[in-house]
């Protein structure tokens, strides 16, 4: 197309301007032959033509130079971009370099702006994918909240009824006994107890759910007495089974050897949870409780004739707020999840067989334990074979408390003075050393262990018992490396602790 003259000089002048052409020329051999142009922008006046002319020579190498030839974007040396035109020429060619810097930055810049929309996009995505999962997150973690309030209400709403139970006929015996006296002691004591028995197996069920699961649940081996165990179980639960018209048969076995040591608390709390359970979901019919001693096992076995459960519910029975696993359930959950619980920690088994609309049973399988500790069960002292203490000192901040330990401890003839504090019971022994201190951990200011590392500390060598309401091994150690001689729980076993006070005297 041809243009007018004007125009044809402005786009010549324009366009060498912009593209600051450079013409070499060539013989066949590639010497050097010509040069046109600006030779300063390729560098040429300040290195010479040697380093252009053998790059130019690489850049070709393999190629045919009687042929044209366009190689667009070529970095030159010190970092300068051209377009090389190869012109071929009779027995000569031609290189042309026309400079691409700017066009080259533009692309570059093209690219980066690319590169950055890519990884906005990505970011984007990724951004959009953790919002989902944030979302999803929340969203289980706002049903998993309204689970757990469910089941706490589900919780509260069950124990009410059976706290408030056991405490109707507590306070309703303790109004018999303030108004009757001695013509309704017996009956009233044996229910207080047994409605006591229960709250306290209750109670212990949120404790050890509260618990850590590795084992920290303190075993106290104490001697069991199979038929008072079965005696409170019958007695506990009669009224219960009679209320819903049920059978209830409660039967002793073999009994275990003398030297066969439980925890009669848990064994307890065991039983507890089995018949409870049972009775539940037992809504006509019987249900039939066993314990006895067979192949070096203390046997329990809870059968009845109610609900059953399905299959693919049975392993869910055992977890905490189990919901769904038997039909009807009211119940928070927390029952069978503890009796596992408590069964393994005790190195026991348990096994459960169940119909769904015949019935279930569970049945329990727990060797002896050992006595840990120095000493856990004090030895059975024949009557009239030991000597008891003269003196005592009882180191609780609770009046109640005091008081019962001073009665008890005189029933074994020891005269017993009462501290409040670590400081009145340090002087108190300082003044006067008694044979035995009684000792509560949680006291005000320093602790019952404080106390008994400053007596030991001071040289005191009589017998420490050391009382407290945490029921773990942890607990336990730490008062046995205070220096405690013995590690009792709230509540007291009154038979153990008989047993505790009677076994240093016997020893003293």
């Amino acid at each position: 197309m041809t243009m007018p003259d004007p125009v044809e000089r402005y786009l010549d002048e324009f366009l060498r301007a912009r593209a600051r052409p450079l013409l070499l020329t060539f013989d066949a051999n590639w010497q050097l032959v010509d040069v046109h142009g600006d030779t300063s922008i390729r560098g040429l006046d300040a290195d010479g033509p040697h380093t252009l002319v053998q790059q130019l020579q690489d850049l070709f190498l393999g190629l045919p130079c009687d042929q044209p030839q366009d190689l667009p974007f070529v970095e030159l040396a010190g970092g300068i971009h051209a377009h090389v035109h190869l012109i071929p020429e009779s027995d000569r060619f031609h290189l042309l370099l026309l400079d691409a810097s700017d066009e080259h930055a533009r692309t570059q810049v093209q690219q980066q702006l690319g590169n950055d929309a890519t990884l906005a996009v990505f970011e984007k995505t990724r951004s959009l994918a953790r919002l989902r999962q944030i979302r999803n997150e929340l969203e289980q973690q706002r049903a998993r909240l309204e689970e757990a309030n469910a089941l706490k209400n589900a919780l509260f709403a069950t124990l009410s009824h059976e706290f408030r139970t056991p405490l109707t006929s507590i306070f309703g015996y303790l109004h018999l006994l303030e108004r009757y006296g001695e013509s309704a002691r017996d009956q009233a004591l044996s229910a207080l107890r047994r409605n006591a028995s229960y709250l306290f197996a209750l109670a212990e069920n949120l404790l050890e759910y509260g618990r850590s699961e590795a084992g920290e649940t303190l075993l106290t081996p104490t001697v069991l007495d199979l038929s008072v165990l079965v005696t409170d179980l019958e007695a506990m639960f009669c009224p219960l089974a009679a209320e819903k018209r049920l059978e209830l048969s409660v039967e002793a076995g073999p009994v275990p050897p003398s030297d066969a040591l439980f925890d009669v608390v848990k064994l307890r709390q065991i039983a507890i949870n089995l018949l409870s359970n049972a009775l539940r979901y037992t809504p006509a019919g019987y249900v039939c409780v066993y314990l006895g001693w067979e192949r070096d096992r203390l046997r329990i076995e809870v059968r009845d004739s109610g609900l059953g459960i399905d299959a693919e519910y049975q392993a869910k029975v055992f977890k905490p707020f189990n919901r769904g696993a038997q039909h009807g359930a009211c119940s928070a959950g927390l029952g069978l999840s503890i009796v596992k619980r408590l069964v393994e920690r005790m190195s026991g088994l348990i096994e459960l067989e169940s119909t769904p609309g015949k019935g279930s049973a569970f049945r329990v399988a727990l060797p002896p334990l050992v006595a840990a500790g120095p000493p856990q069960v004090a030895p059975v002292v024949p009557e009239g074979s030991h000597r008891s203490f003269s003196s005592a000192l009882v180191v609780d901040d609770d009046p109640d408390v005091a008081a019962l330990l001073e009665v008890l401890l005189g029933d074994f003839g020891m005269r017993a003075r009462i501290a409040t504090n670590v400081a009145e019971a340090i002087a108190m022994v300082a003044a006067e050393v008694p044979d035995l201190v009684l000792v509560d951990v949680e006291l005000p200011g320093l602790s019952g262990n404080a106390a008994v590392y400053q007596l030991r500390s001071q040289g005191y060598k009589g017998r420490i018992v050391t009382v407290s309401a945490n029921a773990t091994e942890s607990a336990r150690s730490a008062a046995i490396t205070a220096g405690a001689d013995h590690y009792l729980t709230k509540p007291l076993d009154f038979v153990q602790f008989a047993r505790v006070v009677q076994g240093f005297a016997a020893v003293t």
